[in-house]
C-alpha cells in the first residue's frame, strides 16, 4: 500500500535508510528534489506570506460554496409568475366599476366608503373600487343623487364641471350642455372652467353652455325625481322631452317650433299627466303611435 505521508516525512528528514532508498528510486523523486532545492532558494517577506495565506483561505472558501442555478423550466415559471403578478396589479389599479341606469330604470348602490348613490334613468357612473382610498373620484354622465357617509369625501367629475363634497347630500345633473348642482345638506364646492362656487343647504347652481342661469332654492331633503316628480328650472322644451324619453322609455317627436322654456314639475310615473302639462303650456296636442308619441300644434 502506498504511504501517503512519505513525501511529508522526506521533507522533514524522517525517513529511515530503507524508506529513503525506496523513495529515491521512485519516478517522482527527481521532480520532488528539484522543487525542494528551488524553494529553499526563495525568500518571501513575512507580510507577503500572510497575505498569500489569506488569499488561499479565501479561495478555498469560495470553492467550497456551491452555486445553485435555476434550471431553464424553473426560470420560465418564475418569469411567468412575475408577469402574472404585474398583470394582476395593473388590472386592479386601473380597472373601473361601472354602474348603469338604463332608460326607464334607476340604480341604487353603495360606494366603497358606504356613501349612497341613486342613478337616474339614462345615467352612468364609474369609479375605481380597488384603490378607492387613493382615488376618491366618480365620473358621472347623467344625473345622480348622493348621500355621502359622515366624514367621507370624494369628487364627482363630469364633462361640464367637478363637485367636491365632504359628508353631505347633493344632486348633480350633467346632460348635454346643461349642468345643475343642488346641495341638500352640508356643503359642496362646484368647479367649472370659469367658476368656483360654494353651495350651502337649499342652494342650487345651473349652467347652460357655460352661462350661469337662475336656479331656485330647494326646500326639500332630496331632489323631486327621487319620488318621480322632476323639477325643471327654465329648461328648453327639448330638454324636458329628452328626460321624459329616458324615464318612460318612449320616443317623443316634436313637430312644432317652441321657444319658451319650461318651469315646473313633470311627473315621471304618469305619462298621461305629463303630456297634459306639456300640451297645456305649449298649446300642443299629442298622438300615440305604438311606442312613439307625436306632438303637434293644436
Amino acid at each position: 500500500m502506498k504511504d501517503d505521508t512519505m513525501l511529508a516525512r522526506w521533507l522533514n528528514g524522517e525517513l529511515d535508510e530503507k524508506e529513503l532508498k525506496a523513495f529515491m528510486a521512485s519516478p517522482e523523486y527527481d521532480t520532488y528534489r528539484k522543487i525542494k532545492e528551488y524553494s529553499a532558494q526563495l525568500t518571501v517577506a513575512e507580510a507577503d506570506m500572510d497575505s498569500l495565506y489569506a488569499r488561499i483561505l479565501d479561495n478555498r472558501n469560495k470553492q467550497q460554496k456551491k452555486v445553485r442555478t435555476l434550471s431553464p423550466w424553473l426560470s420560465r415559471i418564475a418569469a411567468m409568475l412575475v408577469m402574472a403578478l404585474g398583470i394582476t396589479y395593473f388590472f386592479y389599479t386601473t380597472n373601473t366599476t361601472t354602474q348603469l341606469a338604463e332608460n326607464g330604470q334607476r340604480n341604487e348602490f353603495l360606494l366603497p366608503d358606504n356613501s349612497e348613490v341613486v342613478l337616474n334613468a339614462g345615467s352612468k357612473a364609474e369609479y375605481r373600487s380597488w384603490n378607492w382610498e387613493d382615488n376618491r373620484k366618480i365620473e358621472l354622465d347623467g344625473e345622480a343623487f348622493f348621500k355621502v357617509a359622515k366624514g367621507q369625501t370624494f369628487d364627482v367629475v363630469t364633462d361640464l364641471g367637478t363637485v367636491t363634497v365632504v359628508g353631505t347630500q347633493f344632486n348633480v345633473k350633467a346632460r348635454g350642455d346643461r349642468f345643475d348642482v343642488t346641495c341638500f345638506e352640508g356643503k359642496v364646492k362646484v368647479t367649472t372652467a370659469k367658476n368656483e362656487i360654494l353651495l350651502l343647504p337649499g342652494e342650487s347652481i345651473a349652467f347652460e353652455k357655460g352661462k350661469t342661469l337662475d336656479a331656485p332654492a330647494e326646500d326639500g331633503a332630496q331632489p323631486g325625481w327621487i319620488t318621480y316628480d322632476t323639477y325643471f328650472a327654465a329648461e328648453p322644451l327639448a330638454n324636458v322631452i329628452a328626460e321624459m324619453e329616458r324615464q318612460y322609455r318612449i320616443d317623443i317627436e316634436l313637430n312644432a317650433q317652441v321657444e319658451n322654456t319650461y318651469v315646473g314639475y313633470i311627473p315621471m310615473n304618469d305619462i298621461d299627466t305629463a303630456l297634459e302639462l306639456i300640451n297645456t303650456n305649449y298649446h300642443l296636442k299629442s298622438e300615440k303611435a305604438g311606442n312613439k308619441i307625436i306632438l303637434t300644434l293644436e
